[in-house]
């Protein structure tokens, strides 16, 4: 709660109880996975489903052409990808990353990504590119 005291203020039918049915019905989590998930980030309970969370998630499966293991395995390492902006973050930064590796196919970078999701966090001007 300390991390994110908002959450004290939402309904729990309306956002709460919705959020985490998602979270266990589209990643295939258990109720430990998703304590683990909502104790990293719990800002996650805030967040739109259908706004947020599901774009990215669709937008960060088909383009890096992960299962739905590989996705749930990033997610439990890095739920941060359920919020990150595409456009300003992820898009970037996967671009980056594959152009800078000499990655041919996005498979190749999905290896990338599963080992090091943290990766998505950096800033290619502040932490990537220098």
């Amino acid at each position: 709660i300390s991390k994110s005291p908002t959450i004290l203020c939402l309904n729990v039918d309306s956002k709460l109880e919705p959020n985490i049915s998602w979270l266990q019905e589209r990643l295939n989590l258990t109720d430990a996975q998703v304590s683990k998930i909502i104790w990293k980030l719990p800002q996650l309970l805030t967040y739109s489903t259908s706004d947020k969370m599901e774009p990215n998630l669709d937008w960060f499966q088909k383009v890096l052409k992960l299962s739905n293991s590989q996705t749930q395995k990033i997610v439990m390492r890095f739920p941060h990808i359920l919020y990150y902006s595409v456009e300003d973050n992820m898009k970037p930064t996967l671009t980056w990353l594959k152009r800078r590796l000499l990655l041919k196919t996005n498979s190749e970078l999905a290896t990338v990504i599963e080992k090091f999701p943290s990766l998505l966090s950096l800033s290619i001007d502040t932490n990537l590119e220098p």
